[in-house]
């Protein structure tokens, strides 16, 4: 068993390979897009402006298709044999299932709970996944298929069938066979995702009304449901839709950022709903620790190895804010690991909430200074330097953790 899971979770880190690269690309893009940082140069329509965009856009490539990415790259590291036909049958397969789940919730999407009309947005539930409109099922039901596509792989790959149906050998029977049962796995994925997704909405109201319990337990949620790239159907609602204010959360703020940089209130009077914009300190705090522990660990023949892994890939999360390079490295070699790594992260942004700060904390240090630290440093640094002591503080409880939790 201890084998399957390594076997496993070493399949799951392939595609985690693309995404430090583009990771970093994008936190430069982030940079050079800021009239801020750049000056004019940057402004919204500007050539230089465009000219980043355009590079911006590319590097999106790996992030907004992770589903067909696990699909393709699961069975390299699962299948027992013909590996490169493997990842075309599961490709093949994983964009039927998606065609089968947009084709019923078309047609009796009313049965199911879920209205196909609207616009596959963040926190529709509905998503484009290789130009199909489908349900967000996020890496889930890439994984899923990729195992079952695995499965007919290595048990019917080999195969014969009559002499008159010679075509239907190989690739050819894996994919028939693959396409009949993801007929099946879409009906089932009708019936329990919608409910999955209506589950999440429920428990927001619980959030909003349970002072700093709440913010943990958000943050706690957000960071589980991260791997899984359904954290947005927690997250979206508050930051553009009308849980906490009309509008969301973050259109709110920017449109007050002008009066609460001249009030000399607490930010947490001017805005309280803005606690649920809280969850990236562990972007800023914790992944500096984690990465430091995972060198320090690291035996000392393997330390240049780690260091060309875990350093690109936390400039990655403190730069631009985006932390799955990093955190699947470990997430599926050891899952208990993760969660001990949510728990902290939850912990650190309920004590971020506790003393007082508020704002837009959900990216990378860019986004935290553009839309926090600069324009409203001068009336609210002190609630800022107790963040940051606060913070610096879980950097070094994150790295004692894990480097106990690596060592033993």
């Amino acid at each position: 068993m201890k084998d399957k899971i390594q076997k496993f979770g070493g399949a799951m880190f392939t595609p985690v390979m693309l995404l430090s690269f583009s990771g970093i690309i994008l936190a430069l893009t982030i940079v050079f897009q800021n009239p801020i940082i750049m000056g004019s140069i940057a402004e919204e329509g500007t050539l230089w402006y465009r000219i980043w965009d355009i590079v911006s856009q590319g590097m999106w490539t790996v992030f907004n298709n992770l589903e067909l990415l696990f699909a393709i790259a699961l069975p390299i590291g699962l299948a027992k044999k013909s590996l490169p036909r493997t990842s075309m049958e599961s490709f093949v397969v994983y964009m039927s299932f998606n065609y089968f789940v947009g084709a019923i919730l078309e047609n009796f999407g009313d049965f199911f709970g879920v209205d196909f009309s609207v616009e596959p947005e963040p926190g529709s539930g509905l998503k484009l996944i290789g130009g199909v409109k489908t349900l967000d099922t996020g890496i889930v039901g890439a994984i899923v298929v990729a195992l079952m596509v695995v499965y007919l792989h290595d048990h019917f790959f080999d195969k014969k069938v009559p002499d008159w149906l010679a075509m239907f050998n190989g690739s050819s029977l894996v994919v028939f066979l693959g396409m009949i049962s993801s007929i099946v796995l879409a009906l089932i994925f009708c019936f329990i995702w919608p409910i999955f997704q209506q589950g999440l909405g429920s428990i927001q109201s619980f959030f909003v009304g349970s002072g700093g319990f709440g913010i943990w337990c958000y943050s706690l949620f957000e960071r589980l449901l991260l791997p899984t790239g359904l954290h947005h159907l927690l997250t979206q609602p508050f930051s553009y839709g009308p849980v906490v204010v009309e509008g969301g959360i973050t259109t709110y703020w920017l449109d007050h950022l002008a009066e609460f940089s001249r009030s000399t209130r607490p930010l947490a009077e001017l805005f309280p709903g803005a606690a649920f914009k809280l969850y990236g300190q562990n972007q800023i705090f914790g992944v500096p620790g984690i990465a430091a522990a995972l060198y320090f660990t690291a035996r000392p023949e393997n330390k240049k190895k780690i260091a060309a892994l875990v350093i690109p890939a936390a400039v990655t999360a403190v730069v631009g804010g985006i932390t799955e390079p990093l955190l699947f490295t470990f997430l599926f070699v050891s899952p208990m690991l993760y969660g001990v790594y949510a728990i902290l992260s939850a912990t650190l942004t309920a004590s971020v909430y506790l003393v007082g700060v508020r704002g837009d904390f959900t990216s990378g240090l860019i986004t935290w200074s553009a839309k926090n630290y600069i324009p409203l440093w001068q009336n609210h640094y002190q609630e800022y330097l107790t963040q940051i002591g606060v913070g610096l503080l879980f950097t070094l409880i994150f790295f004692v953790v894990f480097y106990y939790f690596t060592k033993t």
